[in-house]
């Protein structure tokens, strides 16, 4: 009885820490994920692809350089006419500027009397713009502005993308964390028991002890196997889904090791920044929210198009020409010649539709941000008091743990008394493991909690050329 009493006491259920080489840190994986992660790379193309966009936009503006070439042949009238002109639309009022120049040769009928030039040709240069309808706005000004906040609000959803994917990876490295102390608690508890197993044995061949005992022991172990394997399973898992996020400097995904899985202390460890942010100021740094509103500003640009649909569109144009050289008498001096030009829209039903339907879209939009608001505002108070309880829990089971231990002792002293048997010794072995991955679990659920808590506070870091964006 004593000899049991010494083998059992050897053997008290500890979480094991091993000292691995290297150990993988959070920092390191949210590095890896913000630099090489597939959805983080395919929101920074969509980010280029807006701006290109932009570009392509601003490229209504860019001017244009037109040549034109005429020649009659016939042995009346045998002339040919050469011109260029070059023109450049400009935002302001949907105006635009241009000039040119054309000469002529030989003669033309009376019907072709404007192509007529003197020897050195003919100077132009005008001025167009609108002076009701697309005086504020217009197809090409829309597009730029549509282009433009879609630019702005694709930014913003790259940076939300990367606080997602950052709270994701964080997540990811904390169920890993959780699933190798897990295992390693539950590996420490069948070796336990397979160590027992052996000096049961011996003693059960010497018949100093009954062979129930290691009967016992066996159904022990083999519970303690299956417990383990299922361990093993979740950690190779928890180490397959980790590599979605960490991954080398090609993007392919890396398992971790089991060894550099960090001690249990660091799960204890606060990632928050510390800094208090008002919920006010905190709507207007939100990512989402600010996609949002640039959504919303894109609606009013669409309605500030649409309501001018229903102004006429008067045209103004100006134009100064000069011919230089020798011919016609007709033809020599400057010319100012100025247009108007009156159009007057017809389809209201069009214009209406149109413009009750971005206005109906605005309200959405209006309502989804309510939403999205009160959504942050209940989260972050259902986050606050989460933490404070997984805090509560985590101390709780700390003390289950150190109670744990004692009644361990404890019960191996009634045992060795005769007061107690072997089942409770189990049971009480059991009772302390419990424990233990209980107070694992309660701290993965702290760092997942405070995972969430920091993609609402943005808390995560950005990138310098995200941030400059």
């Amino acid at each position: 009885m004593i000899l049991i009493f010494q083998i059992l006491s050897l053997f008290t259920v500890q979480a094991v820490e091993s000292k691995p080489t290297k150990q993988l840190s959070l920092s390191e994986v949210l590095t890896r994920t913000r630099s090489h992660a597939p959805k983080v790379l395919a929101s920074l193309e969509k980010v280029e692809s807006a701006r290109q966009k932009v570009i392509a936009s601003e490229g209504q503006f860019d001017p244009s350089l037109d040549f034109n070439g005429y020649k009659r042949n016939g042995d009346v009238y045998p002339g040919e006419t050469i011109e260029g002109k070059i023109e450049k639309p400009i935002s302001y009022l949907n105006s635009k500027v241009f000039a040119g120049y054309r000469r002529s040769d030989g003669k033309f009928p009376s019907y072709e009397g404007k192509r007529v030039t003197l020897d050195e040709g003919e100077l132009m240069a005008g001025v167009s713009m609108s002076l009701l309808r697309n005086f504020s706005t217009d197809k090409k000004r829309l597009k730029l502005n549509l282009s433009q906040l879609s630019f702005r609000a694709t930014t913003w959803k790259n940076k939300e993308v990367l606080m997602k994917l950052q709270k994701e990876a964080s997540i990811a490295y904390w169920n890993w964390v959780a699933a190798g102390h897990t295992h390693k608690v539950l590996e420490g508890l069948l070796q336990l028991a397979i160590e027992r197993q052996s000096a049961f044995e011996r003693r059960i061949k010497q018949g100093d002890l009954a062979a129930l005992y290691g009967v016992e022991n066996m159904q022990y172990i083999l519970k303690r196997k299956t417990k383990l394997l299922k361990a093993d399973a979740e950690l190779r898992m928890a180490a397959l889904y980790l590599s979605l996020y960490y991954r080398d400097d090609e993007g392919n995904p890396i398992v971790a090791p089991f060894s550099m899985i960090p001690k249990l202390t660091s799960m204890k460890d606060s990632q928050l920044s510390g800094t208090k942010v008002e919920f006010s100021k905190l709507m207007k740094k939100s990512f989402s929210l600010n996609a949002l509103r640039v959504e919303i500003d894109s609606i009013d640009k669409q309605v500030e198009f649409f309501d001018s649909r229903f102004l006429p569109e008067l045209r103004f144009k100006y134009e100064v020409n000069r011919d230089n050289g020798q011919g016609s008498s007709t033809l020599v001096g400057t010319d100012h010649k100025f247009y108007l030009n009156l159009n007057i829209p017809l389809e209201r039903n069009l214009l209406s539709g149109n413009l009750k339907s971005q206005m109906a879209q605005k309200k959405i939009l209006i309502h989804e941000r309510k939403l999205m608001e009160d959504s942050m505002k209940i989260g972050l108070e259902s986050l606050k008091i989460k933490l404070d309880t997984t805090i509560q829990i985590i101390k709780n089971t700390e003390g289950e743990i150190d109670l744990g231990v004692r009644l361990e002792k404890a019960e191996r002293k009634k045992f060795f008394s005769g007061a107690s048997d072997y089942f409770v010794i189990n049971l009480r072995e059991q009772n302390t493991v419990d424990a233990r991955i209980k107070n694992i679990e309660s701290m993965f659920d702290f760092q997942e909690t405070t995972a969430k808590y920091r993609e609402i506070l943005m808390d995560f870091p950005l990138p310098k050329s995200v941030k400059e964006k």
